[in-house]
């Protein structure tokens, strides 16, 4: 499962949590990456797409998730070695 949310639309961990249970998606942790956009803007639909692609893909390749924020379904940090 992937969403892609503004920090408006964040709102809280546990709100997140609720959020993935409504629709019935079971998982164990969940990673964050954040984008910065440029010139005081945010970021664009395709860039966030294509992030959110990239992500995807490092998780299916087994490749490195350091770069991610990781966080069990407990809202504690996961680190990855």
């Amino acid at each position: 499962m992937c969403v892609d949310k503004t920090l408006a639309e964040l709102g809280s961990f546990s709100a997140l949590v609720k959020e993935s249970e409504a629709i019935e998606q079971e998982w164990t942790i969940v990673l964050i990456s954040s984008l910065s956009g440029k010139n005081g803007l945010a970021s664009n639909s395709n860039d966030v797409e294509r992030s959110l692609k990239m992500m995807v893909e490092t998780v299916q390749n087994g490749g490195d998730l350091s770069r991610f924020v990781a966080f069990d379904r407990g809202g504690d940090p996961v680190q990855f070695s």
